[in-house]
């Protein structure tokens, strides 16, 4: 009787063990990459009230919860007023961002249409080009303008949707940008958690 009883604890303690284990799962999500000690600007995609799509540290897109505007902090420490479309301008960020690319140290895409502050007004569309090295934010009122100076810089005219590349992000971290060192390293972590399932 005894070995009966200590049988069914355990056999009691494994299945609620199991069912910890699934709750723990969806709550604290697998941190294998964390564990890899990979920096976690790369693959960490969501806090608590928003979401991102990391791009050249410490550049990202994020959008608040509950938002479907994806907004670029331009990390200008001394940003400059611009006047487009008849209107004062500081490009210190931009939302929404309704397309983007990454290439060669540069961030590009256009900013859609928003309302200013009072939501009064309406500023115009707007293109942006950010040179991550020296840190020059480029506003331009026209798309000709705009794709001009992508011309000169030798940029690709090919935009991406933030909402297109988050959803591949989810899926697998490891964005084209990325440095090759951490592509590798989070292709390895990915490989190693497929393999363990």
């Amino acid at each position: 009787m005894r070995n009966f009883i200590l049988f069914l604890l355990g056999a009691i303690c494994l299945f609620n063990c199991n069912k910890v284990e699934k709750m723990k799962n969806k709550i604290l999500p697998d941190r294998s990459y964390e564990e890899a000690k990979i920096d976690n600007f790369y693959w960490a995609d969501s806090g608590w009230d928003y979401t991102l799509i990391p791009l050249i540290k410490p550049y990202k897109i994020q959008q608040l919860q509950g938002s479907e505007i994806w907004m670029l902090d331009a990390n200008n420490p001394s940003p400059k007023i611009e006047i487009f479309h008849g209107k004062n301008t500081v490009l210190s960020s931009f939302d929404p961002v309704e397309s983007f690319n990454v290439k060669d140290g540069f961030i590009y895409g256009s900013q859609g249409e928003k309302l200013d502050f009072d939501e009064k007004e309406t500023f115009p569309k707007i293109w942006f080009i950010i040179n991550t090295k020296t840190k020059e934010v480029h506003g331009f009122e026209t798309e000709k303008d705009f794709k001009a100076e992508l011309k000169k810089l030798n940029l690709p005219e090919e935009f991406l949707s933030p909402d297109a590349v988050y959803e591949q992000y989810k899926k697998d971290p490891a964005l084209p940008w990325f440095p090759e060192d951490i592509k590798k390293q989070l292709e390895e972590v990915k490989q190693k958690t497929t393999n363990n399932r």
